[in-house]
């Protein structure tokens, strides 16, 4: 038996049904979005502590061969500072005054809008011989042990790339002379 006021009550029901599949949809696809851009970002991130890291590592080596070989040779392209030779080999602790408008060392990466820029200042030296690593057999060259005469280097990188998106990475670096 069907009563004549019930007609429509499957149209309602419809509807509302529809309204929250609709509703249940758009926050779907609104989080979808969100994710998009986390990951995004996190990507973006990703990339510049990569090349940020990539700075401290080029770094390393130009300490080595700077104080070492006492040259540029190979690096003129990328060293911002002409007295950076003498910085390492003799100041300690010249913090530049800015940093980002006159770094140590900068190169542009995919295009002139991804910089890298690094400071590099010579903490102190230390002279000695760890005697845990002489007693344990873990001495000589490069290890810290026998040679007895160490430099410690702060680096500091800096990148920058897309959407105004960057990062910061730092490192001590110990070296020893050969």
């Amino acid at each position: 038996m069907l009563k004549h006021n019930e007609n429509g009550y499957i149209l309602i029901t419809s509807l509302l049904l529809l309204l929250v599949l609709t509703v249940i949809g758009l926050s779907a696809v609104n989080t979808s979005t969100i994710e998009n851009k986390l990951s995004g970002n996190m990507r973006l991130r990703e990339q510049n502590v990569i090349k940020a890291d990539a700075g401290l590592e080029i770094s390393t080596k130009i300490i080595e061969h700077l104080v070492r070989e006492g040259d540029q040779t190979g690096f003129t392209d990328i060293i911002g500072d002409n007295n950076l030779e003498t910085e390492l080999r003799t100041v300690f602790f010249d913090c530049d005054s800015n940093e980002d408008a006159n770094p140590d060392v900068s190169y542009a990466v995919d295009d002139a809008a991804n910089n890298v820029n690094v400071d590099i200042d010579k903490m102190y030296n230390t002279w000695g011989n760890d005697s845990i690593e002489f007693a344990s057999g873990y001495e000589g060259l490069g290890k810290g042990g026998a040679s007895g005469f160490k430099v410690f280097y702060r680096i500091n990188a800096s990148s920058s790339g897309m959407v105004s998106s960057s990062a910061e990475v730092g490192s001590i670096y110990q070296y020893i002379p050969k």
